[in-house]
């Protein structure tokens, strides 16, 4: 049996400990600012490009993943 996956980016607000799944990078900026992520559309896209990838700021920890389906 094929198990299917899909690219999962997960944001971890470091002060609040909330958690937040993405589908893209660009979905992240539709809901949150880069002021509230502490870095730009263009630094995380470069950043994450494999799975596994991560980024550690004062305020967030966003990792890049596989969601099996």
């Amino acid at each position: 049996m094929e198990r299917k996956s899909c690219k999962i980016i997960h944001v971890h607000f470091l002060t609040t400990h909330k958690n937040f799944y993405f589908g893209s990078v660009a979905a992240i900026f539709k809901k949150f600012s880069e002021e509230e992520i502490g870095y730009s559309k263009e630094y995380i896209s470069h950043a994450l490009v494999e799975d596994g990838n991560h980024l550690l700021s004062k305020k967030v920890l966003i990792i890049r993943s596989r969601l099996i389906r």
